[in-house]
């Protein structure tokens, strides 16, 4: 589970930003069934980032996808550049680092684990076990120079390259801390495929084998109100799922029939909810603990969809978290703690600022009934909300 993530000169985010699932301080609303005890803390099960077009929200995410790219994936060559995308609308951030820190539960064990790099080297690495309040240091590194390192490492720090995550090399040699936090990256932290994708993963696609987790899905998509009835495999080198549609003939009666078709010939939104519907399924099937990642949440589906879907990520059966980013303003109002809700701004800088509505004082009065957080974000009571000239947008058209 993930307990924080903060990064700093990443994109649009120039100063350090962290995003946090640690629930907030004396917050007793939902706390039954939005929440989960693990251990040292409790998490919260979904967060919800809001924000104008441009503000940011995406490149939150894609912070998140670049650090878990770089721990997976071990430059070949000492040469190799690494993927510095710094904050580019000032003189100097260009020519910093970019840090990554990411704080989190696997297993019975919590770890936080940080680095920071630019193009060409890692500046500076550690690994830390967190024992309730007590954290001890595992590796620590500043560039080639190794602060902690337990000694049967030494050698691997050696042969570790200037542009290469330690934490890769340990692993490697079958260390079990390094092995626990790659896992971690590797399993637990899942990104929701693009949803423009006209197929679905081929991990989740294979899932309808299972005829349980097919009648699951189909019962999930009859409950959905869509005219689904039957799902397959179209199996090949890469296997593609099938959805099955009832047909008609020219009196509108049902012939008993029924005509599998591929994703390419279903709605956007059809495949938005298969997708959700099939990675919920899979992280159930995995063992639970997961974290899933949704970038532009909603966009093609109906609201009300969209909103039973976040009920779902708050289910008390629900053990697993949901981090998505959306522009549908009516889920700020769905059955949520503020302190799940985040909001994404830009300044005329270009510098995108994250916060939390739990960062607003009056907002954290929880006994207050009827309060509509949609309606006071409109009215930019939270900020983050675009100023739009509607009139000076037509002109700008018109004057060609």
């Amino acid at each position: 589970m993930l307990i924080d993530f903060t990064m700093e000169n990443f994109k649009s985010f120039k100063t350090e930003t962290t995003l946090s699932a640690e629930v907030g301080e004396r917050l007793s609303k939902y706390k039954r069934t939005n929440t989960l005890d693990i251990g040292r803390t409790a998490v919260l099960k979904s967060l919800l980032i809001f924000g104008a077009n441009g503000a940011g929200k995406s490149n939150l995410l894609a912070g998140i996808k670049t650090m878990q790219q770089m721990v997976l994936n071990n430059p070949a060559k000492a040469t190799d550049a690494l993927p510095a995308t710094p904050f580019l609308l000032d003189a100097d951030s260009g020519n910093a680092e970019t840090r990554f820190a990411v704080d989190f539960k696997q297993g019975n064990a919590e770890y936080r684990y940080e680095f920071s790099y630019d193009q060409k080297t890692i500046q500076h690495e550690a690994l830390i076990k967190v024992h309730g309040n007590r954290e001890t240091v595992y590796f620590e590194r500043v560039g080639q120079k190794f602060l902690t390192l337990p000694s049967a490492l030494t050698e691997v720090a050696e042969r570790t390259k200037a542009n290469t995550l330690f934490l890769f090399m340990a692993q490697q040699n079958n260390d079990a801390a390094a092995i626990a936090v790659m896992t971690w990256f590797a399993e637990d932290l899942v990104f929701v495929a693009d949803f423009d994708e006209a197929e679905i993963p081929e991990e989740l696609a294979v899932l309808v084998r299972n005829k349980r987790v097919k009648q699951q899905l189909l019962r999930f998509l009859h409950f959905a109100d869509f005219n689904i009835v039957d799902s397959d495999l179209l199996e090949g080198d890469r296997p593609q799922l099938l959805m099955g549609h009832k047909v008609y003939d020219t009196d509108g009666q049902y012939t008993g029939k029924d005509k599998k078709m591929t994703l390419t010939s279903e709605s956007r939104g059809t495949r938005q909810l298969l997708l959700m519907a099939l990675s919920m399924i899979n992280a159930k099937l995995t063992g639970d603990g997961k974290t899933l990642l949704v970038d532009g949440f909603g966009d093609s589906l109906h609201l009300a969809l969209s909103q039973a879907l976040v009920k779902i990520f708050n289910f008390a059966a629900n053990q697993n978290q949901v981090i998505l980013t959306t522009h549908d303003l009516p889920l700020l109002d769905s059955a949520l703690r503020v302190d799940q809700i985040y909001l994404v701004e830009k300044g005329f800088q270009g510098i995108s600022e994250l916060r939390s509505i739990f960062d607003f004082r009056d907002s954290r009065n929880t006994s207050r009934q009827g309060i509509s957080y949609m309606k006071r974000y409109i009215e930019g009571r939270f900020g983050a909300t675009p100023i739009i000239d509607a009139d000076g947008m037509l002109t700008s058209l018109m004057d060609l």
